[in-house]
């Protein structure tokens, strides 16, 4: 069968879900990829393929998914790509954002030159602690780009566990620790960490009622929604977190922020506030590439007094 065919035969099916004919074109070839694993320029370029009648019916339950069932392409096609590698994808655990992916490949990209100013120092041994860590894509990515450092991942969910140390295993890291924890409750206190970084909860329970069925009918709730107008969750990550952060001067001194709390785009000033009242220090509201409020973060101060 003509490979220009198939595509448009799945972008007619996939029309009546999709809107944009871009996203159809696209996910049409992602569909086909899979299918065949062979690359797009491969599938041009030989201009037809042999399908099975397994492999048929392979591509119409996955357009079937798609368009009945409102499954995101994203759990069909297994992974995703995040800063290098590849992170598997499994319903319900949460899957990574592009936003999620700009903020983690920025600060791994301010760690790795901090590294390279340490000199001798820069196989010191560094911790950091990811809350709500879901599929670990951003445990992982801190993992593999910083080999020397130790990623603590924690999450309530024993399935975003499980699935973090599968990604882990698929990406050759053997720096990062799983721990079933609602927030820092199975943690000791006294400074452990140099860094504490997460993407909690923090939609409301009224924006949760408009997302899109692809969301509502296949993530996990408790991934995405907080209570207190989304707020509950950050709130506490900000009172607590300063227990188990230890000072550091170095990352300090290239103005690295201690604590990164992902957020959604109308909480920045309520959440720097917090942080404000709380007693960071450097507290900064940072927005992504679509100019939206996406992060907020701050630091410890140095002369804090470190727990015995």
């Amino acid at each position: 069968m003509k490979v220009i065919d198939l595509i448009h035969d799945s972008e007619h099916q996939l029309r009546l879900v999709y809107s944009d004919p871009i996203t159809c074109h696209q996910y049409a070839w992602w569909l086909l990829e899979k299918l065949t694993g062979k690359k797009k320029a491969q599938l041009i370029a030989q201009e037809s393929v042999s399908l099975s009648t397994s492999d048929h019916n392979t591509l119409q339950k996955w357009l079937q998914n798609l368009v009945d069932e409102h499954k995101p392409i994203q759990y069909i096609l297994g992974s995703v790509p995040f800063n290098g590698i590849d992170i598997i994808v499994k319903p319900p655990t949460l899957i990574p954002r592009p936003e999620t992916e700009e903020w983690t490949c920025n600060l791994i990209e301010q760690l790795q030159t901090l590294r390279q100013a340490q000199g001798e120092r820069s196989e010191e041994p560094f911790a950091i602690l990811d809350l709500c860590t879901g599929s670990g894509c951003i445990a992982v990515a801190l993992a593999k780009a910083l080999p020397h450092a130790t990623i603590t991942a924690i999450d309530i969910a024993q399935s975003a566990l499980l699935l973090t140390q599968e990604n882990a295993k698929h990406n050759d890291v053997a720096n990062v620790i799983c721990l079933k924890s609602d927030l820092f409750n199975a943690l000791p206190e006294g400074g452990a960490f140099d860094l504490i970084v997460s993407n909690p909860p923090y939609i409301t329970q009224d924006e949760w009622n408009t997302l899109d069925v692809s969301v509502t009918h296949w993530e996990d709730k408790r991934a995405l929604v907080a209570q207190d107008h989304g707020l509950a969750i950050i709130e506490r990550i900000i009172h607590d977190a300063p227990r188990f952060l230890k000072p550091n001067p170095d990352i300090q001194a290239h103005q690295i922020p201690q604590l990164t709390i992902e957020i959604g785009y109308q909480q920045g000033p309520a959440v720097k506030q917090c942080m404000d009242t709380a007693g960071y220090k450097q507290t900064q509201i940072i927005k992504d590439l679509e100019g939206k409020d996406r992060i907020v973060v701050g630091s410890i101060s140095n002369d804090r007094p470190t727990h015995s």
